[in-house]
């Protein structure tokens, strides 16, 4: 696995089987403009629904870099390439299974990661760590009576990492599960990780081997799913 700027692709990259790269991306340090004429008809009127500029420039950077990453992956033009959407409005790649690509991409705050995978579904979630308000209450929304006891406990400087932590995981495996936060929040993150007698959710989230947890820049948290 890899974690790199996105620039730095090679031309023609190399995925093994069972494999998955990562690659990021700062989206306002980039132009829009250089990406428009990849778009199709309808992610334009995707980029005309957003009510503002930044976001409708994030994304079309966004899915411009992706339509670029995923084209030098298959030898494809990236304004060739045809996405459609899961029930739940995960993307897929027309013809991606056929090639034994998978991918997924999460972006806050400027920053956007970029998941490709061969021979398996992936679901990448990374989010800026900024305050929240209520956090005790938020926290109670998405964890599970177990998760809410060990957060409660925590000192208040640790509560809002590990906030982020638990929130990055859970998201990443109902992304790639493709059903979103419309899924099972509360224990989703117990049931994938079956941690052991003696051990405990935390220590599950580091020892699973299908969860991985990023840090994909300062001030961010992250994790990584395959299936």
């Amino acid at each position: 696995m890899m974690i790199r700027h996105w620039s730095e692709f090679p031309e023609r990259p190399v995925l093994p089987a069972g494999d998955c790269q990562l690659w990021l991306a700062w989206l306002d340090e980039e132009l829009p403009a250089s990406f428009r004429a990849f778009m199709s008809a309808d992610e334009r009127i995707r980029i005309g629904r957003l009510k503002s500029s930044r976001r409708s420039d994030q994304f079309t950077v966004a899915r411009g870099i992706l339509r670029i990453l995923l084209g030098r992956y298959l030898s494809s033009r990236p304004e060739r390439l045809v996405f459609s959407y899961g029930p739940h409005g995960k993307p897929e790649l027309a013809g991606g299974l056929e090639a034994g690509l998978s991918f997924n991409v999460s972006h806050s705050g400027g920053l956007a990661v970029f998941a490709i995978a061969n021979g398996f579904e992936v679901g990448v979630d990374i989010e800026e760590i900024h305050p929240v308000n209520d956090l005790e209450a938020s926290a109670s929304i998405f964890l599970s009576s177990d998760e809410l006891a060990e957060f409660e406990a925590l000192p208040i400087d640790g509560k809002l990492e590990r906030f982020f932590t638990v929130w990055t995981c859970k998201e990443a495996i109902l992304k790639a599960f493709g059903s979103g936060f419309t899924g099972p929040v509360k224990d989703i993150l117990a049931t994938f990780c079956q941690p052991g007698p003696e051990s405990d959710c935390q220590n599950a989230i580091y020892q699973n081997q299908r969860l991985t947890l990023l840090n994909p820049a300062e001030g961010y948290k992250g994790a990584l799913v395959c299936l």
